[in-house]
């Protein structure tokens, strides 16, 4: 290879190795451009991301307080109902002891008028009984009184003494009730006997006396 031949392939080579370190040089001046704006890009970015994480945190603050309030409202809402609850139930406590009172009132009261209602009866029940019974005496009484009456008139048209004891049949024409009538009965049953003329007649029961 000549001398010329030599020079120009050096000469190409100088060329193509120049070109390449330009090349290397443009590629590392665009590489050092993208890295400044990358982190200018990234200094503007670091504010934004900042100022968003205040509003998140502001925003979770707020959705915070928001939620304790609504708490706080509900809270206050179960307390206030709790409150009703209670007023409600012991009024229906009072209620029902006010019931239960009135109730044992008239239980007190209509037992107590049953008592007096029986009393009543048993008075009148008794009265009755006592009017009865003098009735019943007086019956006896004015039954005596026939048999007195009787003896006296047989005594009298018979002249007979005061000593002398006239018989049943004896006074039973005397008697009202005719030859063949009933001889007076006690209502109660007693037992009469004449006696003398001069006696007054009586009955077994006691208290059925001639006065």
């Amino acid at each position: 290879m000549s001398m010329s031949k030599i020079a120009i392939i050096s000469a190409i080579a100088v060329v193509a190795l120049a070109a390449g370190v330009v090349v290397q040089h443009q590629t590392i001046q665009a590489l050092h451009q993208e890295n400044e704006a990358l982190k200018q890009q990234a200094a503007q970015i670091a504010p934004l991301q900042e100022q968003l994480r205040a509003a998140q945190e502001t925003a979770d603050a707020g959705v915070g307080a928001s939620a304790r309030e609504a708490q706080v409202h509900e809270l206050a809402r179960l307390r206030a109902e709790a409150q009703q609850l209670r007023q409600q139930t012991n009024e229906l406590a009072r209620a029902r002891q006010e019931i239960q009172s009135l109730n044992q009132r008239a239980a007190s009261e209509a037992e107590a008028r049953a008592s007096e209602t029986e009393t009543r009866r048993g008075q009148m029940a008794a009265q009755q009984a006592e009017s009865e019974k003098t009735q019943r005496m007086n019956a006896c009484i004015n039954n005596l009184r026939l048999f007195d009456a009787a003896k006296q008139q047989w005594a009298l048209e018979n002249k007979k003494q005061a000593t002398d004891t006239p018989t049943m049949n004896d006074l039973q024409p005397y008697l009202g009730h005719g030859s063949n009538g009933e001889m007076p009965a006690c209502p109660d049953g007693g037992v009469y006997t004449v006696g003398t003329v001069g006696e007054k007649p009586v009955c077994s029961i006691p208290g059925h006396v001639l006065p």
